[in-house]
């Protein structure tokens, strides 16, 4: 991963070579008594340098830069050392023909040795350092797929545990009408035949009617029948794995390394199912964390239900750190109740607390 602050980039390096490179030929202006014309190509090369730090110059440019010496030399013949400036943004560039003037010149006059070590230096470091920038760009840019790669899948992560989550209150909603329209459909009808049997019975009965016998038969047959009806519904309504309070209490009853204290505050059963789904893979989470990292002698589980919030939490005397248990699993969780509007927050300065906090929708009941 690309640091912001880096230091050693192939930008701060083009910076570096400039600086430098005008220092050098600072130096031999004084050491040859360049004047007035020395001090103009000097001004002219720097103006040119920062224009090309804060802007996006033309290729073109490089040419310009060659012909300033070329018109300086004839008064100042030290000034050939400056072409050694367009040499580096010529091959900084990648336009190696935009040097073609300047070998031009040095093929009618033969340049001393030192010359030419200037000119490969600098053509050298502008070749080495564009291909560094060149290698940086496309990192950087792998860098940025894979970052938008990544938060790209958490945004379909969150936007699937939303979508679970919704799932969830949709499924119970459509569970409560199908219960509620199964009792109005059986237990409603027999029940309301009953109570018109019962009437009918009551008015036969005052009369010495012979049929009231048969309207009270008829009525407790209804009323068998409703009885029956309602524990069928009740029977299928019944999970076959615990769900709710029973479940975080036989978790902790069934953890065996340490005592367990839980309690609970609170009406528990206004906490819809979807919200369970999430209390009872934290408890075990905890529960698995002082298992494996915390040697801890009792752990202390509360359960708050307020009008607007419910809050679970979980601590033991262990010794844990926060690497130590902020894994995926934990991070899974602080997603799953975020998806919610709710929180998870670890506290690791005394033993060893997690404590979930989630909101109650009055809407929904």
């Amino acid at each position: 991963m690309i640091r912001d602050r880096e230091i050693w980039t192939p930008e701060n390096s083009i910076i570096l070579w400039r600086v430098i490179g005008l220092c050098l030929l600072c130096i031999l202006w004084l050491r040859s008594q360049g004047g007035e014309v020395g001090v103009v190509l000097l001004l002219f090369l720097s103006i040119m340098a920062l224009a090309r730090w804060r802007f996006v110059l033309p290729e073109w440019m490089v040419i310009i830069d060659q012909l300033a010496c070329f018109l300086i030399i004839p008064h100042w013949p030290a000034a050939y050392y400056f072409l050694a400036i367009p040499m580096f943004e010529a091959m900084l560039i990648g336009k190696h023909w935009i040097m073609i003037p300047t070998v031009v010149a040095l093929l009618y006059l033969p340049p001393p040795i030192i010359l030419i070590a200037v000119f490969i230096q600098a053509g050298f470091t502008g070749w080495v350092l564009r291909c560094w920038w060149k290698e940086m760009k496309l990192y950087r840019q792998e860098a940025d797929l894979q970052r938008r790669s990544r938060y790209e899948l958490e945004a379909l992560k969150s936007e699937l545990l939303v979508s679970n989550i919704q799932g969830a209150r949709m499924a119970e909603l459509t569970e409560r009408n199908r219960i509620a329209q199964q009792l109005h459909d059986e237990v409603g009808h027999e029940i309301t035949a009953a109570v018109l049997a019962l009437q009918a019975f009551e008015q036969l009965w005052r009369e010495d009617d012979p049929l009231a016998n048969e309207m009270f038969i008829q009525a407790q047959k209804r009323l068998s029948n409703s009885a029956l009806y309602l524990r069928e519904t009740v029977h299928n309504m019944k999970p076959v794995k615990a769900i709710g309070i029973d479940s975080l209490l036989e978790i902790s009853n069934g953890f065996s390394i340490c005592p367990v204290n839980f309690q609970a505050y609170g009406d528990t059963s206004r906490v819809p199912v979807y919200l369970w789904s999430i209390l009872e893979p934290c408890l075990k989470e905890a529960l698995t964390n002082v298992m494996r990292h915390a040697k801890a002698s009792k752990v202390d589980v509360d359960l708050d239900v307020n009008p607007n919030i419910i809050r679970l939490s979980i601590q033991n005397d262990g010794s844990v750190s926060n690497s130590d248990v902020i894994g995926i699993g934990m991070r899974n969780l602080r997603q799953r109740a975020r998806a919610v509007g709710g929180s998870l927050s670890i506290d690791t300065s005394d033993g060893f607390r997690l404590i979930c906090v989630l909101p109650l929708d009055k809407d929904y009941y």
